[in-house]
């Protein structure tokens, strides 16, 4: 029998029972879902009250909560199989649009059986998923007590310095989108800031061409070894890096009286910091945050107490300038030209800095880098060599040089000051725990952090 005609044995009549039981199956199946969501409100409130709180991110974060633990949301689960019901009720509901033109042949009583499986397989999914949520939320709850009873103080003492890395997060984030909001309230009555941050980012570009037309200079003048001249690059880079703090500065003065540019960049600074010494790949390692002996929740306090001032200014500005106290338009053309001839001072000022910089690197006789000849008497190899360990803020010649190679290898992002600061500290661990010296798993954590003999000693078998 041809689909035509098998489809017209089915009568009108029939295909809207087919309507009405489709559309009845998925009314009582989703009835039957919030049901669920009924019955189990109460335990899905205990698991919530668990799940959200400081010390189950803790346990989670090193690892003492299994995957399926951790995504017990059951408004989640119950959306997911919402869709999965709203979705095969889509497909058996075009089944009949075709059944009713004609496009296809199906005997009546097994199309009948297949909507019967669609509500009877869908309700028992919903059964089993509110017996298996209620037995995984509360094995996970029980797990979770058990282990925060035998691990509380380790779980609390993370759970601090959690808080403390969140909270350095959400102020440098906090405080950028307020500028952001201030950027683009000015930017919709004025192009002041959008041509002075033309002219900076040209004033750099011209700026680094200075610098490296200095070091062309000097490499052609006294040809200096590969590791002068590795030098001068470094010393370039340093000073890129302060003369573009100079200028954004030198950018924001019109608004300094509420707004500190530097402020705001040493809060990014500290935020990076934070990111280098605890993050991998934007992954926290909650691990190395757990045994570090920096004092991230007073670093914290201090990164909030900045953020909370600038963004209070920022703020006071962005009304200033939506309520038109500040007539933006007549600041345009004056504040680029007063821009400009501050970015001209810093530039004069910091090239001569530069230069001066590079002398001082340069040895008064240089070993040439591209002679044939051999010399007739041996050159000595200058290098650094570290004698002894320091104590806490100690102030000593050698500190401003191990602070110096600790800052080019990537460890310590802080001021060059002679003292051997916590900040100074946490960067020697760094370089331990990198250099394998410590694993960072010892009981015994006295040599965390300390420039003793093996730290010493794996430092200058890399200087040499």
């Amino acid at each position: 029998m041809s689909n035509a005609v098998f489809s017209a044995d089915l009568t009108t009549w029939q295909i809207d029972e087919f309507n009405k039981k489709l559309d009845t199956h998925k009314a009582q199946l989703l009835n039957n879902l919030e049901n669920s969501k009924s019955k189990l409100a109460t335990t899905a409130k205990e698991n919530s009250a668990i799940t959200d709180t400081s010390l189950f991110r803790a346990a989670s974060c090193i690892g003492a909560i299994s995957e399926e633990d951790k995504d017990l949301d059951f408004n989640k689960l119950t959306s997911e199989l919402q869709e999965t019901i709203l979705n095969e009720y889509i497909k058996l509901d075009w089944d009949i649009k075709r059944l009713s033109f004609g496009l296809t042949s199906e005997d009546p009583i097994v199309f009948w059986n297949v909507l019967d499986n669609y509500y009877n397989q869908n309700a028992q999914k919903i059964t089993d998923l509110e017996k298996d949520y209620y037995l995984k939320a509360t094995t996970a709850k029980n797990n979770f007590l058990t282990y925060v009873e035998n691990n509380s103080e380790l779980l609390n003492g993370l759970a601090v310095k959690l808080e403390a890395f969140e909270a350095i997060q959400s102020a440098a984030n906090n405080t950028t989108k307020a500028l952001e909001t201030f950027s683009w309230a000015a930017n919709k009555i004025t192009t002041l800031l959008t041509d002075l941050e033309k002219t900076r980012i040209q004033a750099e570009e011209e700026f680094e061409k200075t610098l490296d037309g200095i070091i062309s200079e000097n490499i052609s003048k006294y040809q200096p070894n590969w590791d002068i001249q590795a030098q001068y690059y470094i010393n370039k880079d340093n000073f890129m890096s302060k003369y573009k703090l100079e200028i954004k500065k030198a950018e924001f003065y019109l608004f300094s009286a509420l707004f500190d540019y530097e402020k705001y960049q040493d809060l990014l600074d500290r935020k990076a910091n934070v990111d280098k010494q605890f993050a991998t790949n934007g992954e926290l390692d909650c691990s190395l945050l757990l045994t570090t002996s920096f004092n991230i929740v007073k670093y914290a306090e201090n990164v909030k107490a900045t953020s909370t001032t600038l963004i209070d200014g920022i703020s006071l500005l962005t009304d200033a300038i939506e309520d038109e106290k500040i007539n933006m338009s007549i600041l345009e053309t004056p504040s680029v030209t007063y821009f400009q001839k501050d970015i001209e001072k810093i530039s004069r000022t910091m090239k001569r800095q530069f230069i001066s910089s590079l002398e001082n690197i340069t040895p008064q006789e240089t070993e040439t880098w591209n002679t044939i000849e051999e010399p007739t008497e041996t050159t000595p190899v200058v290098s650094i060599t570290f004698t002894q360990a320091f104590k806490k803020n100690q102030y000593h010649e050698q500190v401003k040089t191990l602070q110096t190679v600790l800052k080019n290898r990537g460890y310590y992002n802080w001021e060059i000051n002679w003292i051997y600061s916590p900040a100074t500290i946490e960067a020697v661990y760094h370089f331990q725990l990198k250099e394998w010296i410590i694993t960072g798993k010892e009981k015994d954590k006295s040599a965390y952090g300390w420039f003793w003999t093996a730290t010493r000693a794996r430092m200058n078998s890399l200087l040499q």
